[in-house]
């Protein structure tokens, strides 16, 4: 009896030890795959805000561009990126479409104003009549 006891101990050491391996292993992938996603998510918006303001060739932004400026808040909100792509714009203006007066091109002085947010819609302030039919839609598989 004792001697299955002590092979009951050994053998959840192991066990114990595995899953800890297991575990730090997990925890460094999953580290890993969100430093992935960040910077991911950085490019694309960094792309996307020198698209804005009118770039040539974005990667070529995007590879001159200093983002010591460039950080994360506590909400996991982007911060001092509109910034950093316009020093870039400032410093490296051959890289940017120059539209001339302001007005002239898209937006003012060249830049393509932002899209505003669509509006949040609930049901609780929908007409009967609309509520009834976006009930149907989706129900129905429409929307």
């Amino acid at each position: 009896m004792a001697d299955e006891i002590e092979t009951l101990r050994v053998s959840l050491a192991e066990l114990v030890a595995e899953r800890d391996s297991l575990l730090q292993k997990h925890e460094k992938e999953l580290a890993q795959v969100k430093e992935e996603a960040r910077e991911t998510a950085l490019l694309s918006a960094l792309r996307a805000e020198a698209i804005r303001l009118g770039a040539h060739d974005p990667e070529a932004v995007i590879a001159l561009m200093d983002r010591s400026g460039i950080g994360w808040s506590d909400q996991g909100q982007m911060t001092g990126l509109e910034e950093a792509v316009a020093q870039t714009r400032q410093k490296s203006g051959f890289l940017f479409r120059d539209y001339g007066a302001p007005g002239e091109g898209p937006g003012q002085g060249g830049v393509t104003p932002r899209p505003c947010p669509a509006p949040a819609q609930s049901a609780r302030h929908l007409p009967e009549q609309d509520y009834a039919a976006r009930r149907r839609q989706f129900l129905a598989g429409v929307l």
